[in-house]
């Protein structure tokens, strides 16, 4: 059950991600719901956890944004990577800054990205041969996704953290004897 609903808030925000977003941030600078959302889970759990949605959610990202199969999926796997390292030296105890630990995360992470979707396009497309349009790595795109990640990821947080609490306490506990 658990799989499945963690499967839905993925396709779910890869969609709101791909369609509705889009209407309100410009072309370059569209939040990554789904990366926030690995990056969160990879600061709670462990990468291996992680591993397989980070997967899932950059190939419904590949698939819904039309790009080449596996950018995605490469780019989230390296942001989880790093997410997981960087938590295990900064989360170890759950206190009060855990938010702007994690909020610090979600910058870099989304830097990590940029970067290597950025780097990725540039060597398809000099690879196919085709007229690079794409410009220069620093633009105004660099520095607003961040900021537009950040204020998407103070508004779901907190239930996604919800969320992660009614899964793990409502677990039935069973007592072998």
């Amino acid at each position: 059950m658990q799989n499945i609903f963690i499967g839905l808030i993925l396709f779910l925000s890869v969609v709101l991600q791909t369609s509705f977003l889009p209407n309100f941030f410009p072309a370059g600078a569209v939040p990554d719901i789904a990366l926030i959302v690995i990056i969160i889970w990879t600061a709670q759990v462990d990468f291996n956890a992680v591993l397989k949605w980070a997967i899932l959610g950059g190939l419904l990202l590949d698939l819904a944004s039309f790009w080449p199969i596996g950018m995605d999926v490469f780019s989230f796997v390296a942001v989880a990577f790093v997410v997981n390292s960087l938590s295990k030296r900064f989360l170890v105890n759950q206190f009060a800054w855990k938010f702007f630990i994690v909020m610090a995360m979600i910058a870099i992470g989304t830097l990590i990205n940029y970067v290597i979707v950025f780097s990725l396009m540039k060597m398809l497309v000099s690879f196919k041969g085709l007229a690079d349009s794409s410009g220069s790595i620093i633009n105004q795109d660099l520095f607003l996704k961040p900021l537009y990640n950040l204020i998407v990821f103070a508004a779901i947080y907190w239930p996604l953290e919800k969320l992660d609490k009614t899964f793990k306490y409502n677990k039935r506990i069973i007592i072998k004897r």
